[in-house]
């Protein structure tokens, strides 16, 4: 379902006192809905609108919009990190049967979008990793791990060994509904993973908040090179940093310049770090073959191509021990 401007228009409308709002698509986000809203005295902002529930999406993106508000909250109240104000949301299914939320539109354009010069890359970089510092430094106060939003995703857990766990279980799940793997194959996966938690063991005893999704769709800068927003938080999950940096790795985030913002270079490669590494790259890798055979992409041959070479980075692993992605 695709929403029209009208459709949109009247979403704005019912959260925001004017009536004569002008919404226009724009963005190039394949999950969520995205209107620049405007009148002629308020705005802009951006109406992001949440897919219906029946698209085929991953076990922890179902309504995960829901976790948004509370996040945005206690980034602003304990760092400096430039996240939106939240105007408006509703996840009341009262007038549609998606979520929607309503945020200032801040100045920048994605850094995917950006045409820098090598210095105003590297001062992004530099700021961007600062800033992730931060996210990191907020903890659960409950010491609890795993998708902890409204969303309600997964139970909590009392560690991140049995977060993740459940999380890649969970994971697994997803692919086998979509008939790239069959039980057997996930199965295989998973104890393969089942064979190396020990790595797991005594490690990140603190629930930290992760972001999930570093990648350069979702920070805004200047021309100058100036971060002025760091956005979707949707995806953030609570527990290991070498995870969200895993992330950042995989997307090609972690320069020079950003470990110099973030203030240390945490070194992943090697012994126990370097098996969780594997094992969350691993994470992110399959996570496209949900992602790929879904509405968003309908690319059955690309979900193949991440499973093939999702499964031969396993047998690798298994076969000669070195854990390389």
């Amino acid at each position: 379902m695709t929403l029209t401007p009208q459709t949109a228009k009247e979403l704005v409308s019912r959260q925001l006192e004017e009536d004569h709002w002008e919404c226009t698509p724009f963005g190039s986000g394949q999950f969520s809905e995205t209107f620049e809203v405007r009148s002629s005295s308020s705005g802009p902002y951006v109406l992001r609108v949440a897919p219906p529930d029946d698209v085929r999406q991953l076990f922890y993106e179902y309504r995960m919009m829901r976790q948004e508000p509370k996040i945005h909250e206690r980034l602003q109240r304990e760092t400096d990190v430039p996240v939106p104000d939240i105007t408006a949301y509703d996840f009341s299914r009262e007038y549609i049967d998606r979520d929607y939320i309503i945020m200032p539109r801040l100045p920048g354009v994605p850094l995917s979008e950006a045409r820098l010069e090598p210095a105003g890359i590297e001062r992004v970089l530099r700021e961007w990793g600062s800033y992730v510092a931060q996210i990191h430094r907020v903890t659960d106060p409950h010491n609890r791990f795993g998708y902890l939003g409204e969303h309600h995703c997964m139970q909590p857990c009392a560690t991140w060994k049995e977060a993740f766990a459940t999380m890649f279980r969970k994971e697994l799940d997803d692919i086998v509904a979509t008939g790239i793997y069959d039980e057997e194959t996930a199965e295989r996966v998973m104890t393969c993973l089942h064979e190396n938690l020990s790595v797991f063991d005594d490690h990140c005893a603190t629930s930290r908040l992760l972001h999930g999704d570093l990648w350069v769709t979702n920070v805004l800068v200047t021309p100058e090179g100036e971060v002025t927003a760091v956005l979707d938080f949707d995806r953030a999950c609570w527990g290991d940093v070498e995870w969200d940096l895993a992330i950042a790795e995989y997307c090609g985030v972690t320069k020079p310049a950003f470990w110099e913002g973030y203030g240390k270079q945490i070194e992943m490669h090697e012994g126990a770090a370097g098996v969780r590494r594997f094992f969350y790259l691993l994470y992110e890798h399959q996570k496209y073959i949900v992602i790929a055979m879904s509405s968003r992409r309908n690319d059955p041959r690309g979900a193949r191509r991440y499973a093939d070479q999702s499964l031969a980075a396993v047998e690798n692993f298994r076969r000669t021990g070195e854990p390389t992605f």
